[in-house]
C-alpha cells in the first residue's frame, strides 16, 4: 500500500480545527487543506478547495476556517459589517465554490498542493450523498462578549436575517453578532463561532451525531417555527433534551409536545450551562465512557491504512475499498449505539471463564439488530482466539490466517441463520491483559453480505466448515436483548458499584444523590 499523506493544516486555527475533525470524525475521513487541479502556464497547479473536507458513508462536511481580526476602534455596526464580509461572505464563496467542483470533478480532488496524490476515500454517489457545509468564523468572539455584556460570546441565531441583511445596517433586521441564513437560495450554510464549533464537536462526536443536529437544525431554521436562540449552544442543549417520535430521537419538538402551528415562534434563552450542571448529563458522559473503545478499535485499522502498513493474511491483495466500507460502516455509529458495542467487545475481552467450544480458547460475541426492526440491517462479530502455545508451522501469519477464516465462518454461518441481516462486519484479536488499550496486539476484519442466492453448494460448505470449527452450535448461542438509556437512571448506572460498597459509602452516595435532585 501506498502511505497516504494528509496535511496537519497550515495556520494555527487550521491545525486546531483538524485536530478537532480528527477526534470526532477519526482519521481516514477527514482532510485538511484539499485541492483542486488547475493547468497554470501548462503545468497542473493545485488551488485549495476547501480547509477541511469529510468524506465518510454518504456523508460529505465541507468546512471553510476564516480568522479575521476586529476594527476595535471602529463604531459597532461598521466593524460588523467589515469582519463579516471578510469571515463569512469570504467562507460562503469558498463553500459554493467546492459544491460546484465537487458536483462536476470528483475525480479531481487532491490532498497535497501539487496535486499528486489523489482523495483516497471514494465520494458518494450524488443520488446517495449528503451535502453539510460549516462556515467557521474567528475573530469577533471578545467583541461579542462584551457586546452582550459578559456572555458567552457565541452568536445569536436569529433566522430571519437572510444573505444581505446580515450586513446591510439599513435594514430593519439588522443587528451585529447575529446570524440567520447567511444564503438561502442555496444548500443551508452553519455559521459558528470559536464557542459554538467547539461545544458542538465535543458534543456530538461521531459523524452521524453530528450529521443528524445539522440536517435537524437547518430544517428548524428554515421552517420558521424558530424565532431566536441566545446561542447554538443553546440550541444544542434544546436539541440532547428534546426527544421525538416514536423512536425516541433527538429533534426540536414544540416545548409543549404539541405540532409545531404557522403561529409558533419559539424563543431559546439558555440553557446549555445549565445542561452540563445536571445529573443526568453527568451520567451519561460516564457511560459512554465505554463507547470509545469503539473509536480506537476502528483507528487500529485506519492508522495502518494511513500510514499504507495493512497487512492482509496470505499476501493476497487489499481491496481498499472494501475494506474502507467496513471500517466505514462502524464509524457510523452513534454514540448511543458505541456504548453498547463497546460494552460488549471489553466483555468478551475480560471474560476469563474456560471456553466451552473445544480446548481452543475462543471467545465470541455478536451484535445483531432485532428481526422486528427491518430497517436496521448491520450486524457485529467479535472473536477473540489465543495463539497456540506450541509452535505452528506458518508462523503467527498461519495463526492470523487461521483466525481470519474462523471469523468469516462465524459471520456467514450468522448471515444464513438470521436473512434479516444484510452487511455483517467482524473483528477478531488475540486475548489481552488490558483490554481498554487495545495495544500490543493485531486485529482482522471481516466484511461479509447476503450473497445473492444461498445455492445448495454454498449452504453445503458452511454447514461443513461450522461442523469443523464446531461453530454456532444451538446449545452453545444465548441469546440476550440489550436496551440503553442515553441518560441512564441512577439505580441502572450505580448498580455494579452500589454492590461493591460497603454500608457507609452506599449511605454518603444516596444522599449525595438526593442532594443533586
Amino acid at each position: 500500500m501506498t502511505k497516504i499523506t494528509r496535511s496537519s493544516g497550515t495556520t494555527k486555527s487550521e491545525r486546531y480545527l483538524a485536530k478537532l475533525a480528527d477526534r470526532t470524525f477519526l482519521n481516514l475521513w477527514a482532510y485538511p487543506n484539499v485541492y483542486r487541479d488547475e493547468i497554470v502556464n501548462g503545468h497542473r497547479t493545485g488551488k485549495e478547495l476547501c480547509d477541511l473536507l469529510v468524506v465518510c458513508g454518504k456523508h460529505i462536511i465541507i468546512f471553510s476556517d476564516k480568522e479575521n481580526g476586529w476594527s476595535e476602534d471602529k463604531d459597532t455596526n461598521v466593524a460588523w459589517v467589515r469582519w463579516y464580509k471578510r469571515a463569512v461572505q469570504k467562507s460562503v464563496k469558498q463553500i459554493r465554490g467546492a459544491e460546484r467542483w465537487i458536483n462536476e470533478h470528483p475525480d479531481r480532488i487532491f490532498i497535497d498542493p501539487a496535486c499528486t496524490q489523489r482523495l483516497p476515500i471514494e465520494l458518494p454517489t450524488i443520488e446517495k450523498r449528503k451535502i453539510k457545509a460549516i462556515a467557521i468564523a474567528r475573530g469577533a468572539y471578545k467583541a461579542s462578549s462584551e457586546f452582550f455584556n459578559g456572555d458567552s460570546g457565541s452568536f445569536m441565531i436569529q433566522p430571519n436575517i437572510k444573505g444581505g441583511k446580515h450586513f446591510d445596517s439599513s435594514s430593519p433586521d439588522f443587528f451585529p453578532f447575529r446570524v440567520g441564513d447567511v444564503d438561502p437560495d442555496g444548500s443551508f450554510i452553519h455559521v459558528m463561532d470559536d464557542l459554538a464549533f467547539d461545544v458542538v464537536m465535543r458534543e456530538l462526536d461521531t459523524i452521524t451525531d453530528f450529521t443528524d443536529y445539522l440536517e435537524k437544525k437547518e430544517k428548524f431554521i428554515r421552517s420558521g417555527y424558530l424565532g431566536l436562540a441566545s446561542g447554538e449552544e443553546d440550541l444544542l442543549a434544546y436539541y440532547l433534551e428534546h426527544l421525538t417520535g416514536t423512536e425516541n430521537i433527538h429533534g426540536f419538538p414544540h416545548p409543549d409536545g404539541r405540532p409545531w402551528e404557522a403561529r409558533d415562534h419559539l424563543a431559546i434563552d439558555g440553557g446549555y450551562t445549565e445542561m452540563l450542571k445536571s445529573s443526568q448529563y453527568k451520567r451519561k458522559k460516564e457511560a459512554d465512557e465505554n463507547s470509545y473503545i469503539w473509536d480506537r478499535l476502528i483507528e487500529a485499522f485506519t492508522n495502518h491504512l494511513l500510514a499504507g502498513t495493512t497487512i492482509v493474511p496470505d499476501g493476497k491483495p487489499l481491496d481498499v475499498s472494501k475494506y474502507e466500507i467496513g471500517v466505514s460502516i462502524m464509524a457510523n455509529e452513534p454514540r448511543l449505539h458505541r456504548r453498547m458495542l463497546g460494552k460488549g467487545i471489553i466483555e468478551v475481552l475480560e471474560e476469563k471463564t474456560p471456553s466451552v467450544e473445544r480446548k481452543i480458547n475462543r471467545r465470541f460475541r455478536s451484535m445483531l439488530p432485532l428481526p422486528e426492526r427491518p430497517e436496521d440491517k448491520i450486524g457485529y462479530v467479535f472473536m477473540t482466539l489465543e495463539h497456540p502455545s506450541r509452535e505452528m508451522k506458518g508462523g503467527y501469519e498461519k495463526y492470523r490466517k487461521v483466525r481470519s477464516d474462523m471469523l468469516l465462518v462465524y459471520c456467514l454461518g450468522l448471515l444464513k441463520k438470521y436473512p434479516n441481516i444484510k452487511t455483517i462486519v467482524g473483528v477478531a484479536t488475540e486475548p489481552m491483559e488490558n483490554p481498554r488499550a487495545l495495544n500490543g496486539s493485531s486485529e482482522d476484519m471481516v466484511f461479509a453480505e447476503q450473497p445473492p442466492e444461498w445455492t445448495p453448494e454454498l449452504e453445503a460448505d458452511l454447514a461443513a466448515d461450522l461442523k469443523d470449527l464446531d461453530i454456532l452450535k444451538e446449545e452453545n448461542i444465548n441469546l440476550e436483548h440489550r436496551h440503553v438509556e442515553e441518560y441512564p437512571a441512577v439505580s441502572e448506572h450505580k448498580k455494579e458499584e452500589f454492590s461493591n460498597m460497603n454500608r457507609h459509602q452506599r449511605r454518603a452516595m444516596m444522599a449525595k444523590e438526593r442532594r443533586q435532585k
